[in-house]
């Protein structure tokens, strides 16, 4: 399979293309030379559906659409194989797909086949994050939200996805902060760790006062 976008500047013509020459490779893919001068590489498929055989004569399509055409294709492979591997935010694949040399344009026109083909699903995407997180049970909704944001997903998104799932902040604070209570783990040291799991420093204070006389635990380093 080939997957590399093709060369923008030498495809930006409306001419119709002629093929000057082509080679099949032990691949399986075929080098293809052009009359402009410009070689490319071609899977099979598409050495079929874009006429890439006919030596001299001019082809249907403009160099523009082959150039379009082709990196669109590939564009939404690459991308489709990335959401399958495992759950992406369009975000991401979209930083990744232009990392590999593809145009704003190609990759956001991928991307949006693929949104509405449900294949990618950022919204999915921030449901499946949260409720994981909900379950290890060990962040606030607000650090879920943040770190979603992080990956690229919208704010607004990220908000609804971490509303279903993380309805009590206060109890998931109050049961770590006890874990670590009971585990010997000083006022300030769960003080530190709960803030770093996003809990407000209002909760913390007052769920640490109720906590530790209860333990028996004290102050410490």
């Amino acid at each position: 399979m080939v997957r590399e976008p093709l060369y923008r500047s030498l495809f930006e013509s409306g001419e119709r293309y002629t093929v000057e020459k082509h080679e099949k490779n032990d691949d399986g893919t075929y080098t293809v030379t052009f009359e402009n001068g410009f070689s490319g590489v071609f899977s099979a498929d598409e050495y079929i559906k874009y006429d890439l055989f006919a030596d001299g004569e001019e082809n249907r399509h403009t160099y523009a659409e082959l150039m379009h055409d082709v990196d669109f294709a590939r564009c939404r492979g690459m991308a489709l194989s990335l959401a399958k591997a495992s759950p992406k935010p369009s975000a991401a694949v979209r930083r990744t797909m232009l990392s590999k040399g593809f145009s704003d344009g190609i990759v956001d026109d991928a991307l949006e086949a693929l949104t509405a083909e449900g294949e990618l699903d950022d919204s999915l995407f921030a449901e499946r994050y949260a409720r994981a997180k909900a379950e290890r049970g060990k962040s606030s909704g607000s650090l879920v939200i943040r770190e979603l944001e992080m990956k690229g997903v919208e704010s607004d998104i990220a908000a609804k996805a971490v509303a279903k799932f993380f309805t009590d902040d206060e109890a998931v604070a109050r049961e770590l902060a006890v874990k670590k209570a009971r585990n010997g783990d000083s006022y300030e040291k769960t003080a530190r760790y709960l803030l770093s799991r996003g809990f407000r420093q209002g909760l913390v204070m007052d769920i640490l006062e109720e906590v530790f006389p209860k333990s028996g635990c004290f102050r410490g380093n």
